[in-house]
């Protein structure tokens, strides 16, 4: 079946549904409804939003992840090895657990 029957079908099979008088009222009255009820945390949202894109906002935000990314990347380095003793337990058949 193309498009065009089943258009045809669709309008042919298509009935009038009477709906209740108060129908129309009640949908806006839920939409009301639903837009009044609107939870703490939106309502807290903008004025901090309000402050973080302020310019003095956004530098105070930037430099407290530059801040947390500098901390971060202090905090997961590997401890360094003197040079010539990482060189030595390379070679060494003793250092390693070949074997085990």
């Amino acid at each position: 079946m193309n498009d065009s029957e089943l258009d045809n079908l669709l309008r042919a099979t298509c009935d009038e549904v009477p709906l209740p008088p108060s129908f129309n009222r009640e949908v806006w009255q839920r939409i009301e409804n639903a837009e009044s009820e609107v939870p703490a945390e939106i309502i807290i949202f903008p004025p901090v939003m309000n402050r973080i894109t302020r310019p003095w906002g956004a530098v105070a935000g930037i430099a407290a992840m530059v801040t947390l990314g500098l901390w971060l990347g202090a905090a997961t380095v590997p401890e360094t090895k003197d040079a010539k003793q990482a060189y030595a337990e390379s070679i060494s058949p003793f250092a390693h657990g070949h074997g085990k």
